[in-house]
């Protein structure tokens, strides 16, 4: 009995394995196509190709204006130390020939706000531009990085080239961060075409904040739905302590940039996850983004970066002559009767780009959505992910 029974065992083996070797080929067969599958995608899909060439494109640029070429640079320590000696952190902003009139204007906006102007430099891109500020405002401290022949150098480039050309100045700004913070500078990083209603200087925003190394804007508005987006980076207008922590936070930005197709606001949000960099964000009321017309104009916010609203064909002072924020005359000089006329063109500025269809409130299956994602980590738009997401763009 004992010996008919591990017959009959060894049987029922022999059988179970006959019918499994099918099924084990069957499953290999298919596991080998899926991986022939995905693998021909990758090849199917230009995009890979394209953000390859972009990246490899981008590395070259780069490596032709090293950061020991910025750090060492006779004229940039020289400015540099200008800004070491400035009573408050300075003002910092990038230009070239094609934004200089927004320079201008932007001048203009701080001509009539006490102590503002005088914390404003600059970094120019190109000659032209640097002389023009430096003709009409001698006194604005401002230096050369001339990125004119590596932008020339892109005309046989067919593919991405305009958003070559504003990536690599993403990789410079990185790089400008980078030696300043490791001379110990604090200083703010801000645009040109950012507006400003108020007197930001007498808020002292870097008393607010002492242990914080990195102060950041964000994307959005005060709206429920921006709520979800609160530790998005939206980089216009951010404030940087100067020292080694802050150094290793900008050089961790460039290499990110040359190894992933994002741009510098995506990589500060991955970045501030880490507590080692201590980031914190600035309210939308103090500094906000072209998302503000969206919304109710109730409150106005002491900065608004103009970063939208642009037409077919329309420059970046066009957009501002239609929200009425041109505060230079024809002849030059500056217009104080629009600078206090600034708040109430604000609040009534852009009336086709308020949401009114409803879209900027969440409903309860929205908010339960959210809670769920983030109850188990898996919230497509959290800072892990949000590096990725403007891979798409080219």
């Amino acid at each position: 009995m004992i010996g008919s029974g591990r017959l009959g065992h060894y049987f029922g083996m022999a059988g179970h394995v006959r019918y499994s070797v099918p099924v084990l080929i069957v499953l290999l067969i298919f596991g080998f196509a899926l991986l022939v599958v995905r693998y021909s995608e990758v090849f199917i899909d230009k995009r890979v190709f394209r953000q390859k060439n972009f990246l490899e494109t981008l590395n070259s640029l780069s490596d032709q204006i090293p950061f020991e070429k910025i750090h060492f640079d006779y004229n940039f320590n020289e400015f540099a130390a200008v800004l070491k000696t400035m009573p408050k952190a300075p003002y910092l902003i990038l230009y070239d020939s094609s934004n200089v009139d927004v320079v201008f204007n932007h001048v203009c906006n701080l001509q009539f706000i006490p102590n503002a102007l005088s914390r404003l430099v600059a970094v120019a891109f190109d000659e032209n531009s640097h002389a023009a500020l430096k003709l009409k405002h001698p006194a604005i401290p401002n230096v050369l990085i001339n990125l004119k022949p590596l932008v020339e150098s892109l005309e046989s480039v067919k593919e991405n080239r305009g958003y070559l050309t504003y990536t690599l100045a993403l990789v410079v700004h990185a790089k400008i961060c980078a030696s300043l913070a490791l001379r110990g500078i604090d200083f703010w990083s801000m645009h040109q075409d950012s507006l400003w209603t108020q007197n930001f200087d007498l808020m002292n925003v870097e008393e607010r904040y002492p242990d914080a190394y990195l102060l950041f804007d964000t994307i959005g508005n005060e709206n429920p739905v921006y709520h979800r987006m609160r530790d998005w980076v939206c980089g216009a207008t951010f404030f940087v302590r100067g020292n080694p922590t802050t150094f290793q936070f900008f050089s961790q930005v460039e290499s990110f940039m040359l190894s992933h197709q994002s741009p510098d606001s995506t990589i500060f949000t991955y970045l501030c996850g880490h507590h080692h960099y201590k980031c914190q964000f600035l309210p939308q009321w103090m500094v906000s983004s072209f998302n503000y017309f969206e919304g109710p104009r109730e409150n106005v916010p002491v900065l608004i970066q103009i970063d939208g609203g642009k037409q077919k064909g329309e420059s970046k002072m066009d957009v501002l002559r239609r929200g009425n924020f041109v505060f230079q005359h024809e002849n030059g000089t500056c217009d104080e009767t629009n600078f206090h006329k600034l708040r109430e063109n604000v609040k009534f500025g852009f009336p086709d780009f308020i949401r009114k269809d409803g879209s900027l409130k969440e409903n309860s299956f929205q908010k339960t959505v959210y809670f769920m994602k983030n109850l188990f980590n898996v919230d497509p738009w959290n800072r892990k992910f949000y590096l990725t997401i403007h891979e798409s763009l080219i």
